[in-house]
């Protein structure tokens, strides 16, 4: 079945909402942005708000749907390699320098818990899958409980970064993760 087509119109205002609350938090941080906030800068109704969005996270979470799309293309624009969890963090890392404001908003510390949850709740389903996948584990650490290691290393360095705008461009932060993690990963999963 084919994507639904949104109107013009319906695009535009969600859009105005969203650019709205990243401005916002950008400004004063998740938590303090409220609703009224978010529909004095869009210039929209508190109806028109409503007919989009069912509260403030469903708004906030609407810039997960399309940061995670966003992502997807990155990533299927991207040739295969067999890096392990490292070409993925480099994808990421790149990803998050090209729209380092919009990374900034979700997943810098003005962006609260509720996006890092998410985000890290997406990166670790997709490494989890690589993971099994590859074949590589001498079945030390259970996927999961590995994935959830990485990607909460990857979490912790990515806000750090975004939070100090980009002090390093996005290939050496992933060197930098790739030295901090790679010793613990190859313990697990071996060399070959």
């Amino acid at each position: 079945m084919g994507k639904k087509v949104i109107d013009r119109r319906i695009q535009r205002t969600r859009q105005l909402l969203q650019e709205a609350l990243l401005a916002l938090i950008l400004e004063k941080g998740y938590d303090a942005v409220t609703i009224q906030d978010v529909i004095d800068r869009a210039n929209v109704g508190r109806s028109t708000f409503y007919a989009h969005f069912q509260d403030k996270e469903d708004l906030f979470l609407s810039d997960f749907e399309t940061l995670r799309a966003q992502f997807e293309q990155h990533l299927l624009s991207q040739p295969a390699t067999d890096e392990g969890p490292w070409s993925l963090s480099l994808m990421m890392f790149q990803h998050a320098q090209s729209q380092h404001r919009l990374y900034k908003a979700l997943a810098g510390k003005q962006g609260g818990n509720v996006m890092l949850a998410h985000i890290h709740k997406y990166l670790a389903a997709l490494l989890r899958e690589h993971l099994k996948s590859s074949g590589k584990r001498k079945g030390l650490v259970p996927p999961d409980v590995l994935a959830h290691y990485l990607v909460s290393s990857f979490m912790a360095l990515l806000t750090w970064w975004l939070d100090n705008d980009l002090p390093y461009p996005a290939e050496r932060m992933n060197d930098m993760y790739r030295q901090l993690t790679e010793p613990g990963v190859m313990a697990v999963i071996g060399d070959s």
